[in-house]
């Protein structure tokens, strides 16, 4: 008796035959009862007996149920439920192992080349653990939706096709797509269905809350791994309104509202899948959903390590430094995989592969990587601004009432504290125990402004006065 007590405790899960024998039934009924479209989770509760959560609960194979339930899910399309479609679920095992040898089937896109990728082993191994939360010792919960996030250049891209790849045997389904440029939602929802059916479905609904209905069914019914990169275009604080014409009918829509709503359902809903953002901008929307211990998190991705750094220089050619040059150099430049990499070819091609004797230079900022902080300084508001040039001055890591203390009037608290959240989330500024520093490749581009009068650019004088300004030049 007490043995049983301890089994029901644990609960059951759907066996893969009984899931499959349950999702066959579904399509059937879909089909012959529905006009070929899928049933939401709201009416499958309906018609089960069932709340809709616990509905995804059992389909997703998570922990939890008992016989019962599996008998009205069954019931509710005329099944017998059989001893072996279900399963004692074991709390040492994580159900979704039952998915580890899989038929599956996975679509690239335009997904780079990553054969020289190296390092990134801590980074890989916190995303997989994650993804499957496969640990014995932790009561991890699976996430759905993951925003890998980080500075231009850094490698989140790579990271995300690497990833990708060493657990694509772990789904059924593995989509990676671009963003760039930014399609429409219902451009988006439809490429990934045709996948996700194999191109069974092509008759879709016009409403965008519609398709995102229909992906969710998807993503609940089977094991997906999507990656959506480069969402820099959609997670901006304002959405551009624009125009769209439809059958000759104009349609004024917001592109951004709408890829909100559709990550806001997929890290709000449950299911088995997990989706990846990669973005350089961190958007406000995450903040209510994300958590340590939450199916929503943010990865911040970091630059990498002198080793890896190394290594992808044999393939520039040959380098020299001492110990010492190789860690300006790197710190110079935050580990940017992206940046270093140029800087590589500069130093092979003038400086004959010195390190040392072009950090003699003390040019930090120069070319394609100062056109490229220059569009993104831009973007910037004046109050923003003025925050990283009151950094640079301060020459050290500075708290929030120190910086307030330096900071002009016309910048309240509110604003300042929203423009800190905002150049953390581009990467501009660290913040580590409560203090907060610039980045030494922006440090050194600010300075830039001074010296080379950018006043067209950046306009200081707005907050800061000459004697400040001097000050960050030096």
């Amino acid at each position: 008796m007490k043995s049983q007590q301890r089994s029901r405790r644990r609960g059951v899960m759907l066996t893969r035959q009984g899931l499959q024998k349950l999702q066959d039934a579904k399509s059937k009924s879909e089909s012959y009862e529905n006009f070929d479209k899928h049933y939401t989770r709201e009416v499958l509760g309906f018609r089960m007996g069932l709340d809709p959560d616990t509905v995804a609960k059992v389909f997703a194979c998570e922990v939890g149920a008992d016989r019962q339930t599996l008998k009205y899910c069954f019931q509710a399309f005329n099944l017998q439920l059989e001893p072996n479609d279900y399963q004692f679920a074991n709390p040492h095992i994580n159900p979704q192992q039952s998915y580890t040898k899989i038929q599956n089937r996975i679509d690239w896109g335009e997904a780079p080349d990553v054969s020289l990728f190296c390092g990134r082993r801590e980074e890989l191994a916190t995303l997989k653990h994650w993804i499957l939360a496969k640990s014995p010792t932790n009561q991890a919960i699976p996430c759905r939706l993951i925003n890998l996030l980080g500075m231009g250049g850094i490698g989140k891209t790579w990271l995300s096709v690497k990833l990708t790849q060493q657990l694509q045997d772990q789904f059924e389904f593995v989509i990676w797509r671009s963003l760039l440029p930014t399609p429409l939602v219902n451009e988006l929802l439809a490429d990934l269905i045709a996948v996700l059916s194999d191109g069974k479905e092509t008759d879709l609904p016009k409403p965008f809350n519609q398709r995102i209905s229909r992906l969710i069914d998807y993503l609940q019914r089977h094991r997906c791994l999507l990656v959506l990169d480069g969402a820099d275009g959609l997670l901006q604080e304002y959405a551009v309104p624009e125009i769209t014409s439809i059958g000759g009918i104009c349609l004024h829509h917001t592109t951004t509202g709408e890829y909100y709503e559709l990550l806001r359902r997929v890290g709000e809903t449950t299911h088995q899948s997990c989706l990846i953002l990669t973005s350089r901008v961190k958007s406000h929307q995450f903040i209510p959903l994300e958590g340590k211990t939450r199916p929503v998190r943010v990865f911040c991705l970091q630059g990498l390590q002198i080793t890896d750094i190394q290594e992808l220089f044999k393939t520039k050619g040959t380098f020299r430094g001492t110990p010492d040059s190789w860690n300006r150099l790197i710190k110079s430049y935050a580990g940017n995989p992206h940046v270093l990499n140029r800087i590589a070819t500069t130093i092979q091609q003038l400086f004959d592969g010195s390190i040392t004797e072009f950090l003699n230079q003390k040019v930090t900022v120069f070319g394609t990587i100062l056109k490229d902080l220059d569009r993104e300084f831009e973007r910037l508001s004046d109050a923003a601004k003025a925050t990283i040039q009151c950094m640079v001055l301060a020459r050290q890591p500075i708290s929030f009432s120190q910086l307030r203390t330096k900071m002009p009037s016309s910048v309240s608290s509110q604003e300042l504290l929203e423009t800190l959240e905002l150049l953390q989330a581009r990467s501009w500024i660290d913040a580590k125990s409560g203090l907060f520093s610039v980045h030494p490749m922006m440090i050194e581009y600010v300075k830039s402004f001074i010296i080379d009068e950018k006043i067209t650019k950046f306009q200081p004088s707005v907050f800061l006065d000459q004697e400040h300004q001097r000050q960050v030049a030096s």
